[in-house]
């Protein structure tokens, strides 16, 4: 059936690419802000400083009694030397490694917060760190962790938004486009009712226009992400570069993209289905 109207067809694909393509966009830029926020998970909310003496088996016991905790998903220990060579490293901070040479800095030992841990819970938690005899001092930056928490939800449910708001425009317009082709066979479709075909054998050209347009809208869809992500992939590494970290954006996975072009061409089937079985009903 597309490929009588060759001209039209080609632009119902390109809409309906676009309209998978923005989603698609949200999705993976949410996959790879997820990788980016475990990383700035990973390097410790909650910063642990150690009193000077412990042996081995005291930094085993605390490490131990620290993972077996409910809110703690991950405990990392970082002696001295690693903390110097981190202040060397950064630029903003090397110039004053030599004022503080001549003290000794603590070992330290990092906790990553549990994703469902509220800020009220670590709140209460490191004031009982506090009380411990091998522990110095500890630092959360509660403030960091409601922002960063606040982000990642803005961020999902942003990319919920538009998933249904461009899929329910993925429906209206494939329906208003299998419409429109319904009436152009309509004396086709009556003769066919009056010689005794039923109405899933009616039905079925249109699905399979259905299926055309949601698998060649998806791959057009996954072009156009690859050619944005090749775009945004040097701007965005110079930019985190500037902040101190390294971020390059990760094309999905080819079982993903495997996912994403089911999911269109079943969404396209469907609103093929819908519209195609209310609009030869109504014939």
């Amino acid at each position: 059936m597309p490929l009588l109207t060759p001209y039209s067809s080609i632009f119902t694909v390109i809409t309906l690419a676009i309209c998978f393509y923005l989603p698609l966009v949200m999705w993976t830029l949410w996959q790879n802000f997820s990788e980016v926020e475990a990383q700035w998970r990973g390097q410790g909310t909650v910063a642990i400083f150690l009193k000077k003496g412990l042996d081995a088996n005291q930094l085993t016991s605390l490490q131990h009694d620290l993972k077996e905790r409910k809110l703690i998903a991950g405990v990392v220990l970082v002696d001295k030397d690693t903390i110097k060579e981190s202040l060397n490293d950064d630029p903003q901070l090397n110039q004053v490694i030599d004022i503080i040479a001549s003290y000794e800095l603590p070992d330290q030992m990092l906790l990553q917060p549990h994703p469902n841990a509220t800020t009220e819970q670590l709140q209460e938690l490191v004031q009982n760190l506090q009380l411990r005899p091998d522990i110095d001092y500890v630092s959360f930056d509660a403030d960091w962790f409601n922002q960063l928490k606040t982000l990642t939800q803005a961020s999902y449910y942003l990319m919920q938004a538009s998933i249904v708001v461009f899929l329910t425009i993925v429906l209206v317009f494939l329906s208003h486009s299998i419409g429109s082709e319904v009436a152009l066979h309509k004396k086709e479709i009556s003769l066919q009712k009056l010689l005794g075909a039923t109405p899933g054998q009616i039905r079925r050209r249109f699905l399979y226009g259905g299926l055309y347009y949601g698998l060649l809208a998806s791959i057009i869809s996954v072009v156009f992400l690859k050619l944005t992500l090749w775009w945004l992939d040097k701007p965005i590494l110079e930019l985190s570069q500037s902040f101190g970290q390294t971020i390059v954006l990760r094309t999905p996975f080819f079982s993903e993209l495997m996912l994403f072009a089911f999911i269109a061409t079943a969404v396209s089937w469907l609103g093929a289905r819908f519209s195609a079985s209310g609009h030869i009903r109504s014939l």
